[in-house]
């Protein structure tokens, strides 16, 4: 089955796109599918896709792939997430753009159909009475309710309810959760099941009984509570401090033993068995260098291990499951990808996997066991020439006090790496998020103009472990940015980088890291582009979204920066001002709420102060932490792409090679 033969729905699906000669506006555009489900009988293929600006959800019949359905909504409304809920049943939240940026947001709402486009109906929402967002016919009223709702289960043998949370728009910080059934025909809810504390998140087991509580208190320590479904009642379960908890659920086995995330000694997280009453442990699967994560099917049963080293590894835990012998044949075919599959028929016949590949924009395969064919459906950027994207390597470096370090680096297409134009690009968060062996949505574009890039995984990122992510609290712009230096020096003195000719550009926690960069190692990179980026800390303790809104945001801050205004000055860019020599420029979302834009104001005024020309600031307008809108995202580009070249020259000629599909035909895209 040729991917072309989706052409029966051109009305509403991109399969081809005409090559452009501007990298950077095509860069700029959005990919065009983000999303593809398999319903459960396999007769349906659902599609989430970028259309006009908007997102929206085609419905193509299987395996005739001709369009049954449309699910839009007018005005400022879009689909968000989406699922088969039973054979014939779709639910999908909403998405609103309701502010001055173009960031959509989501309000909890559900909005339900068949797959033939009959039967619509807004099942839950502050709106659903209004039917404010109907398809264009009025349907019978339903109840609105100040609250968001996210699916928890499908409720396997139920074919007309869904297990749904709902949190409660209570006055202030503690809002009430909730979960329930709600019948995804007629919006009815019934049978609530309150969490133990505000803010929880609630997890059910594979018959669709809510059995845990997931919440962080006042504190900022994780609790988690256990129920009992027969007596009704929730107990702690486990508590830990804030980068302490060892411990949390993610899914019931078959025969009641809980799936539980663990942290030997502060470890990477590996997957265990718990029994819930005796709290003993067996292990399941443990890396002792990455954290691991359990992979299951819709239903809810686990089926493999899935762990980040270096590129994506498995390890399957039940070889009978369909799923696994499936993923086990991608991996083979694909052996630089990083396979996900999406969604199957109940019977495993049918499936579609998301395929990520570091040199390939991200794409949609299925396979059918009748036919014994695996296709490609979908390729999400087709207007990208993924011969010019380039080759990442995983790396290894040793900071100055021995700790080993671990990153890729992108060398761009058809070149060695060696004596390259460098660009270091730290990652945003810092704790949480880490560099991943995938395609590079934001930056990939760096190495298609002919310069290598360098991502390190710092101590304090995710993924590595608690004792690995709490090396990084108190050590911002000190420790965590020595180990972006000796990465940057690695690559020199590996003959990588040519010494003159580096950069370092980075967003958010990024961005701060860029600023201290240029500040504690005046001499080493030539040029410096800053997005999104915390300089003044105070700012950032009294006017973030989470400070603002949670309890614990200013606790946060206390905690990985220090508790005193002393702590937040010491690690903030604009006190050291007088010690940046290297040409920066600054970018910044307008309507940021993470960062908020008075970060570039308190920088400007330090620049003044210290009797320095100020460096060039791009506002982006409507744009909020991260930038969305083409014209935007395209200006940002062509201004740091430009500044690249000024400051140390243009990259490496990239000359397109022919992409090859995995039988080894050159398919000329």
């Amino acid at each position: 089955m040729p991917a072309r033969i989706l052409a029966v729905a051109c009305l509403v699906l991109l399969v081809a796109a005409p090559a452009h000669a501007d990298l950077i506006s095509d860069w700029a555009k959005e990919p065009e599918v983000l999303d593809a489900k398999i319903s459960p009988q396999g007769d349906y293929l659902a599609v989430l896709k970028q259309q006009d600006g908007k997102r929206i959800l085609v419905n193509l019949t299987y395996p005739a792939l001709e369009l049954a359905s449309v699910m839009s909504f007018p005005g400022r409304n879009e689909v968000g997430s989406f699922s088969w809920v039973n054979d014939e049943r779709l639910v999908a939240s909403i998405w609103q753009d309701r502010s001055r940026s173009t960031e959509p947001e989501a309000y909890g709402e559900l909005f339900a159909m068949n797959a033939d486009g009959s039967k619509p109906v807004h099942l839950f929402g502050y709106r659903a009475s209004q039917d404010a967002i109907s398809t264009g016919r009025r349907t019978k009223v339903r109840t609105n309710e100040r609250g968001s709702a996210r699916l928890m289960s499908r409720m396997p043998g139920n074919k007309r309810e869904i297990l749904i949370s709902i949190r409660n728009w209570d006055l202030g910080f503690d809002q009430t959760v909730e979960a329930a059934q709600l019948d995804v025909y007629t919006g009815r809810v019934r049978n609530r099941v309150r969490a133990p504390v505000p803010n929880a998140i609630l997890i059910a087991d594979l018959g669709g009984k809510v059995r845990f509580s997931y919440s962080t208190n006042d504190d900022q320590d994780t609790v988690i509570h256990i129920r009992d479904p027969k007596k009704r009642a929730w107990k702690v379960f486990s508590e830990a401090a804030y980068g302490e908890s060892n411990i949390e659920p993610r899914g019931l086995a078959a025969d009641g033993r809980l799936y539980v995330s663990y942290r030997p000694d502060d470890g990477p997280a590996g997957i265990y068995y718990m029994d819930p009453k005796t709290q003993q442990r067996e292990e399941v699967f443990q890396n002792y260098l990455v954290d691991s994560f359990l992979e299951s099917d819709q239903a809810g049963n686990a089926y493999a291990i899935y762990y980040m080293p270096d590129r994506l590894r498995y390890q399957v835990i039940d070889r009978k499951h369909p799923r696994a012998k499936l993923l086990k044949s991608l991996s083979k075919l694909f052996p630089e990808a990083t396979p996900r599959i999406t969604s199957s028929s109940l019977d495993q016949k049918v499936a579609v996997a998301f395929m990520q590949q570091p040199n390939k924009t991200p794409e949609f395969y299925l396979y059918d066991a009748n036919k014994k064919q695996l296709a490609q459906l979908f390729d999400s950027q087709p207007w990208i020439d993924d011969g010019m994207l380039p080759e990442m390597r995983p790396i290894k470096v040793r900071a100055r006090d021995g700790i080993e370090l671990h990153g890729y680096l992108n060398v761009p297409a058809g070149h060695e790496a060696k004596d390259l134009p460098l660009i270091v690009v730290p990652h945003g968060g810092p704790h949480g998020p880490r560099d991943e062996w995938a395609f590079d949505w934001f930056a990939g574009i760096i190495p298609m103009h002919g310069y290598a890039t360098l991502q390190l995984n710092y101590r304090g990122s995710g993924g590595y472990g608690t004792q690995f992510e709490r090396s990084g609290f108190r050590e911002w712009g000190k420790k965590m940015q020595d180990d972006l230096t000796d990465a940057t020096r690695w690559a020199i003195d590996e003959g990588v980088a040519d010494p003159d000719r580096l950069c370092i550009f980075g967003w958010s926690y990024g961005g701060y890291a860029t600023l201290m960069g240029i500040i504690r190692e005046p001499e080493l990179y030539q040029c410096a582009a800053a997005g999104a980026g915390v300089y003044d800390q105070d700012v950032q303790y009294r006017k973030s979204d989470f400070a603002e809104s949670t309890r614990w945001g200013k606790k946060y801050v206390d905690k990985v920066i220090g508790p005193t205004a002393e702590d937040r000055r010491a690690a903030s860019p604009i006190a050291y001002v007088d010690r940046i020599k290297t040409p920066l420029i600054l970018i910044h979302g307008r309507e940021d709420l993470r960062v908020p834009e008075e970060h570039v104001d308190a920088l400007l005024k330090a620049y003044r102060a210290a009797g320095k020309e100020a460096p060039e600031v791009l506002m982006l307008s409507r744009e909020r932490h991260t930038p969305r809108k083409p014209e935007n995202v395209e200006a940002m580009w062509r201004m740091i792409l430009g500044f690249f070249r000024e400051h140390i020259g243009p990259g490496v000629t990239v000359a397109a090679s022919p992409a090859v599909s995995p039988d080894g035909v050159a398919t000329g895209r």
